[in-house]
């Protein structure tokens, strides 16, 4: 398995965040998150069992940059990530399961 910092694209999110609370365009910030996202796939590879292992950790490393007290603009792109990141993990859990042959209760 690939060494990948999860914690580093978690900060890579959060500024792109802060770019939309600078003024950055909305549907930009989502793309260049959707890009991010689409990379760091690349970057995983194609084992579902690492991608749900990698996405998970993603997922809680973007626990810490949502606040209740946050500023909409950044609530509304960490949102977003999250929304993604959330579909890509279960995209490869469904995936997992269908083609593994596996009992789908094994698996979270």
């Amino acid at each position: 398995m690939k060494n990948i910092d999860m914690n580093f694209f978690a900060i890579e999110i959060k500024k792109l965040a802060a770019e939309y609370q600078s003024g950055k365009v909305l549907q930009e910030v989502k793309a260049d998150v959707d890009g991010l996202i689409q990379s760091i796939r690349e970057s995983i590879g194609p084992d579902k069992k690492v991608q749900i292992e990698q996405w998970s950790i993603l997922l809680e490393a973007l626990e810490g940059y949502r606040n209740s007290r946050a500023d909409p603009a950044w609530s509304i792109v960490i949102s977003h990530a999250v929304r993604r990141i959330k579909s890509r993990r279960s995209s490869a859990k469904f995936s997992r399961r269908r083609f593994a042959g596996k009992n789908p209760s094994t698996y979270k």
